[in-house]
């Protein structure tokens, strides 16, 4: 699966996109940012983005975006971002504030990604037999572990892009 892993700087937005990735000026430089975050109030601080990671590929229908900043007053922030294909679907943000790179660190690798999961169709219907209903927590099964392991995968790259550093 392939990954792109770049250092880069603001994204005033709070979002990443493949072609504004690619032109973004000033790197290493402290700027200001306003993470959107899904159910809760916006993050916002200056500082400088020390990392991030994209797991986009055309033929998955989502991908994960993960971001690592160091704000001015020496704290550290850390994102995680799931991005939908499909315009039916919300994309959603996760983000948090921490005193340390180690529990921003732990925090990107303690996110467990099933809670991603889409299981609205997984609900069994009145009067569905047994064997479907045994059918249908299976493909469930099988999607909590795709979307984790799609998830860890990310999360190894951008850790290891740390650790070489």
């Amino acid at each position: 699966m392939p990954y792109a892993m770049e250092n880069l700087t603001a994204d005033p937005a709070g979002m990443h996109s493949p072609e504004a990735v690619a032109s973004q000026p000033n790197i290493g430089q402290p700027s200001s940012y306003r993470i959107v975050r899904s159910g809760a109030r916006p993050l916002k601080f200056s500082g400088s983005e020390l990392a991030m990671a994209m797991s986009f590929s055309p033929e998955i229908p989502y991908w994960y975006e993960i971001n690592l900043y160091r704000t001015t007053g020496s704290e550290f922030v850390a994102a995680v971002r799931l991005f939908h294909q499909s315009e039916d679907r919300r994309d959603t943000v996760e983000a948090w504030r921490f005193s340390s790179l180690d529990e921003a660190l732990a925090a990107i690798e303690d996110y467990d990604a099933a809670q991603d999961v889409d299981f609205a169709a997984a609900i069994p219907r009145e009067n569905m037999p047994g064997a479907e209903i045994a059918g249908q927590a299976l493909t469930l099964q099988a999607r909590v572990h795709a979307m984790r392991q799609h998830y860890r995968g990310l999360v190894g790259e951008i850790l290891f892009e740390l650790d070489a550093d």
